[in-house]
């Protein structure tokens, strides 16, 4: 079922947009992991307000692994200019369909875990959970990420 969205080849892509729910956990980590890769990057959320901070925690994991967050600020995705070279990865299947809904299916969208060593449909929030469990999904999102711009 969602074939369609995996290990979508990003080399034609311009930019990559990643999208999560809140824009604080998952998908600011992957636009700054992208970014200090050499990619052009952005992030977003498909149920977030505009200009909060990433999530402390996020904060935290990205300074451990050189990469800062403190810019951050959310950016829901109606209020996001999207590209028609962008390359638009998710973490969620369901994300694909709210996607889709909100913004339209004129898009390239991938899942983000299709592209870890031991590929995934679906890399979790983190938010409310343990901190082992935080940085589990973080280290998913970073292997996601590494697999993307390898």
């Amino acid at each position: 079922m969602y074939r369609a969205f995996s290990r979508v080849d990003p080399v034609n892509c311009q930019r990559l947009v990643f999208v999560c729910s809140g824009n604080i956990c998952r998908s600011p980590l992957a636009e700054a992991y992208a970014r200090s890769l050499g990619r052009e990057a952005a992030s977003c959320g498909l149920n977030c307000g505009d200009g909060f901070p990433a999530d402390p925690r996020a904060r935290e994991f990205a300074a451990n692994q050189g990469l800062s967050l403190d810019d951050h600020k959310t950016v829901n995705v109606k209020d996001f200019r999207f590209r028609n070279d962008d390359l638009i990865v998710v973490m969620e299947p369901a994300q694909i369909t709210e996607f889709q809904q909100k913004i339209g299916e004129d898009y390239t969208l991938a899942l983000a875990g299709t592209y870890c060593g031991k590929p995934v449909p679906y890399i979790h929030d983190p938010f409310n959970c343990s901190d082992e469990f935080f940085s589990y999904c973080e280290e998913s999102v970073m292997e996601s990420v590494r697999g993307m711009c390898a």
